[in-house]
């Protein structure tokens, strides 16, 4: 049963502050998350952090947004490349066990995002 109540937002700040990294915050309160072990989420999301900071030729937009019943996690990479490495295939599974599902939209020459949906039920 879950047993830790996690904030979004203090975990994405967290991060923000220890990597050091150019990005716009936007980032909603109330984003809490129910679960066993928040570790792996923190890992997924400094690992996308990690793959669009390697990306990016501006600083990032990183938005967290409280819905009537999902958290929305934006991360937006402006880039012109047109090649983008693979993601991990890991990602979706770990993901699961905290009710999200992410999804990537690369516009060719201009942003690569990575939205990531936590639902709350």
């Amino acid at each position: 049963m879950p047993n830790n109540t996690i904030d979004l937002k203090k975990i994405l700040l967290l991060i923000y502050d220890q990597k050091d990294i150019e990005a716009n915050l936007n980032l909603d309160e109330g984003c809490l998350l129910e679960c066993e072990d928040p570790k792996p989420l923190i890992k997924v999301i400094n690992y996308f952090l990690n793959y669009l900071d390697q990306l990016k030729e501006l600083p990032m937009e990183i938005g967290l947004e409280l819905r009537r019943d999902s958290y929305a996690l934006s991360l937006l990479a402006y880039t012109s490349t047109d090649n983008v490495p693979e993601l991990s295939d890991k990602l979706e599974e770990t993901l699961r066990s905290y009710n999200a599902t992410f999804d990537v939209h690369h516009e060719t020459g201009k942003y690569l995002q990575i939205k990531i949906s936590f639902s709350k039920s």
